[in-house]
């Protein structure tokens, strides 16, 4: 039986002769991730300078501000949504959204270097080297999973917190209740035995007291859901 012949690609930079000049690492990589780093790093502390949480105590904070002013939580929106869309008699398939699809992903994510390896030519026949190329492919896997991000916390009220959650509100509010062991073994039990459905939602869809759905129903209407 005749073996199958093997191609072998060979990267150019790595051919012989040896030994040969390879890209160095300091300075010129170093100053190019040293620079994108600390680019990104001051986008970030800029951001945190400029959109403050509003705290001044003369004029504090309404529930229902910070719509649509980026904020840490919306990626926590965009994981939560299968909480938000499954409920009711949908939520059997909370499993789904929760862990395999995410799972799926972690796996896809492993799986790239197989799945996109190096081949001398795309089928579209665009060198896999092309600048081009890589910059659209990259824009859209970036772009996809941005947008649902942008699109699941944009309208939560991340900045109105405040108003509420407050040492001047008092305990569970803004402090922890004094017994925290003794808290979840029977008020929070309690609640979740006797809610039975979800505070706020005009068809009692959601899930027990105060579970997921609820707290993202709080972020996105704190004037309502409370």
């Amino acid at each position: 039986m005749a073996k199958k012949k093997v191609e072998i690609i060979m990267e150019p930079k790595y051919a012989p002769p040896y030994p040969q000049s390879f890209y160095p690492f300091w300075p010129k990589h170093a100053v190019k991730a040293g620079t994108l780093i600390s680019v990104i790093f001051l986008g970030l502390l800029l951001l945190s300078w400029f959109i403050r949480v509003p705290m001044d105590p003369n004029m504090p904070p309404m529930p229902d501000e910070g719509a649509h002013i980026p904020a840490p939580e919306w990626y926590l929106f965009f994981l939560f949504q299968p909480f938000w869309y499954l409920t009711g008699d949908n939520a059997k398939w909370l499993s789904v959204g929760t862990f395999w699809l995410p799972l799926l992903a972690l796996v896809f994510l492993f799986l790239v270097p197989v799945i996109f390896r190096k081949n001398k030519e795309l089928r579209v026949g665009v060198k896999a080297t092309s600048i081009v190329a890589i910059a659209v492919y990259a824009g859209f896997v970036w772009a996809v999973p941005m947008g649902a991000v942008i699109g699941s916390g944009s309208p939560a009220k991340t900045l109105g917190c405040p108003s509420c959650h407050n040492p001047m509100m008092g305990e569970r509010q803004a402090l922890p209740p004094a017994n925290m062991s003794e808290y979840y073994k029977k008020e929070r039990q309690r609640q979740v035995n006797l809610g039975g459905y979800n505070a706020g939602s005009d068809d009692h869809a959601g899930g027990s007291y105060k579970d997921a759905n609820w707290q993202l129903r709080h972020f996105y209407e704190p004037t309502m859901t409370w």
